[in-house]
């Protein structure tokens, strides 16, 4: 088998995918690289307009955020604090930090805002310098129970850091933490940092005794809301900072609605000073300016619902768990409600587990991805669906696609190999034609009826 060029240590999958791509792309002039950007692009657009996007992190920009961007920004340096600039000709940028922070402190009810990270894994990473040394100790949800890869030791952020990681006691009936054994736990690993939040979030957590324990001990609290910051900042989910947390970090895409990149807050002067100085010097020396002026949009525009979004988003969700137990799938969570986020689980350990089921979805239109389940044992693949309705929703979903957009899962899910839905899938997709703003969007149709 041929090797690829970029990434010969690739794994076996990707090597074939890799040298597909490479023989296909020997471009050999600013033109054809242009051509075939433009190309690449065109067909994503297609690929999304035509079918259903469930991806529980991913989301589509409101028409004003979309339109603030000025790509004339990203490239211009502004170190420092306003008035204190390294570079000169920044004072409008400097408009767009203070804009910015004040709105995104504003949307997780907090005093001060950190909003220069290029991702929420930076910005936990920030945390991990700012609260921890090298040799600390931190404990966070294990993959298993929803904690990021950020989050980790092995494979992940927190060992880049020097820190050993302690898996916190997790209830998987409750899908939360063990408040039971909470306190005798960090009196045991005492550590710096507990982090709660991560990739599956289908509940609140109850974050008092985690508070209660994290100050017997000294800890700083960090909540991660990368998956529900836009929840958060409409209203419908947990505050976590007026339930005990001490920072919250989180991806601002994904149900907040703004340009890629992740943002911290916290009420505390202090921590917002450490936090800062982790972002700039250390981290970070240029970051992407035109970031803020959509940002600070997308924060606003989460907190006013107008147009609305989030209710939907989260009646969505449990309507579709709901159907998708009625037509017989394991959807977790079921004694609880299902969720109370933009989040559903299917348990796909009987369907061949949750990477193939994924694969099974992609190939009809359908795209979410794949997630572990507290139960697993850890030397397994993933068993779990995750689906996300936040963007579906938002590109103009309404409940009277619910029951058909889960037939349509449970019929793919179960299919005989071979069996295509994609038709299916553009025919229930051709049925959201009008975003949340009145946008209209026309599904590319070829002449004989098929999708492009």
């Amino acid at each position: 088998m041929d090797h690829s060029t970029i990434a010969p240590w690739a794994s076996p999958f990707a090597q074939k995918r890799l040298v597909a791509l490479e023989k296909l792309h020997a471009e050999s002039s600013a033109s054809q690289v242009a051509a075939s950007v433009g190309q690449a692009q065109s067909d994503y657009h297609v690929r999304v307009n035509d079918g259903i996007m469930l991806y529980a992190g991913s989301n589509v920009l409101s028409p004003t955020v979309a339109a603030l961007h000025d790509p004339a920004l990203s490239t211009r340096p502004a170190l420092g604090w306003p008035g204190e600039k390294v570079q000169t000709a920044v004072q409008e940028i400097e408009h767009l930090e203070v804009m910015t922070a004040r709105q995104v402190a504003r949307s997780l009810n907090g005093k001060f805002a950190e909003v220069r990270f290029l991702t929420a894994t930076m910005a936990n990473l920030a945390a991990y310098i700012a609260f921890t040394a090298p040799g600390d100790t931190i404990a966070v949800l294990s993959p298993e129970a929803g904690g990021h890869a950020s989050h980790q030791q092995i494979l992940g952020t927190a060992g880049i850091r020097g820190l050993t990681v302690q898996h916190l006691p997790y209830s998987p009936r409750n899908f939360d933490i063990d408040v039971g054994a909470i306190h005798a736990f960090v009196h045991r690993v005492r550590p710096r940092l507990i982090v709660v939040g991560g990739s599956v979030t289908l509940f609140p957590h109850n974050l008092g005794p985690i508070r209660e324990a994290a100050d017997e001990v000294g800890a700083v609290l960090l909540y991660d809301a990368s998956h529900t910051a836009g929840l958060i900042a409409a209203g419908h989910y947990q505050d976590p900072l007026d339930e005990g947390a001490h920072v919250v970090t989180f991806s601002t895409y994904k149900t907040y609605g703004g340009p890629a990149g992740g943002a911290a807050v916290t009420d505390s002067a202090e921590f917002a000073e450490r936090l800062s100085e982790a972002a700039y010097p250390i981290l970070l020396s240029n970051y992407d300016p035109a970031r803020l002026g959509p940002l600070a949009v997308a924060a606003r525009e989460a907190i006013d619902q107008s147009p609305g979004w989030a209710t939907t988003t989260i009646d969505y969700a449990r309507e579709l768990a709901v159907q998708l137990d009625s037509l017989g799938l394991v959807v977790v969570g079921r004694h609880l409600g299902y969720t109370q986020s933009h989040q559903v689980v299917i348990d796909a350990s009987l369907l061949g587990g949750g990477v193939a089921a994924v694969q099974r979805l992609e190939r009809d239109g359908i795209y979410c991805g794949a997630c572990r389940l507290p139960w697993q044992r850890r030397d397994t693949l993933p068993d779990g669906v995750r689906l996300g309705t936040q963007e579906f929703v938002r590109r103009g979903a309404g409940l009277d696609t619910v029951a058909d957009l889960a037939k349509l899962i449970h019929r793919s899910l179960i299919a005989t190999p071979g069996e295509s839905l994609s038709a299916d899938s553009i025919e229930l997709r051709r049925r959201v034609t009008t975003d949340i703003w009145g946008r209209h969007v026309d599904v590319p149709v070829l002449e004989d009826g098929s999708s492009v």
